[in-house]
């Protein structure tokens, strides 16, 4: 009786096939390793949060003015000297260096200084017939002031000495008040202040525009 090994057969067979998948399996985690395939996609790290914090809403930005302008936008500066028998006029140039158009109205304010800072006693007035010269009256009338644009006071006062009570207090330094409510410019100015005590301004009046 002839013996049969067909179970031995179907065993071998069996065993180089699944010899033959595992070579298939590691020659595809080769190629896969090689290639990047077959690897699960990674999620992006997300990005670093900012340190700087962003705007607030609640306080937008302020326009700069330039330099030396103060921060109402608003300068004084001296125009121009004048003397003639006891007389002094000073003509005080009020200039807006700001970016915005300004609304001024009536008379300067003025505290005359000594050397030392120190106020001095004087008298303003605005009814000197002497400091209106050149001028019709001194309505104070309402001024809009485009930016880069002037206006104009006349400041007077009499250095004549009529007493021998004793010498006046010379002034060094005159604080101008553009408008109320603004802050005072400090402006250097030898004032040889008669016994009178008075010091008298106009009203500001608009400039002439160059070329009218």
């Amino acid at each position: 009786m002839t013996r049969r090994h067909r179970p031995a057969a179907l065993l071998a067979g069996v065993s180089v096939l699944l010899l033959t998948a595992a070579g298939c399996s590691d020659l595809r985690s080769e190629i896969e390793a090689e290639t990047g395939a077959g690897a699960a996609p990674t999620a992006a790290a997300p990005p670093a949060p900012s340190s700087v914090a962003p705007p607030s809403p609640s306080s937008p930005p302020t326009e700069a003015t330039p330099a030396g302008c103060p921060p109402s936008g608003l300068d004084v500066v001296i125009g121009g000297e004048d003397a003639a028998m006891g007389h002094r006029v000073v003509t005080l140039k009020l200039w807006n260096c700001g970016s915005k158009p300004y609304r001024v109205k009536g008379h300067p304010g003025l505290e005359l200084l000594d050397e030392a800072r120190e106020p001095v006693d004087v008298e303003v007035t605005h009814k000197n017939e002497y400091t209106y010269t050149g001028r019709r009256d001194d309505r104070p009338r309402q001024l809009t002031l485009a930016p880069n644009a002037t206006a104009s006071a006349v400041l007077h006062w009499n250095n004549r000495v009529t007493s021998l009570d004793g010498a006046p207090t010379p002034g060094a330094h005159i604080l101008v008040t553009p408008a109320p409510g603004e802050e005072p410019v400090s402006l250097p100015l030898p004032i040889d202040l008669g016994t009178e005590g008075t010091l008298d301004v106009t009203s500001w009046a608009a400039d002439p525009v160059s070329g009218r």
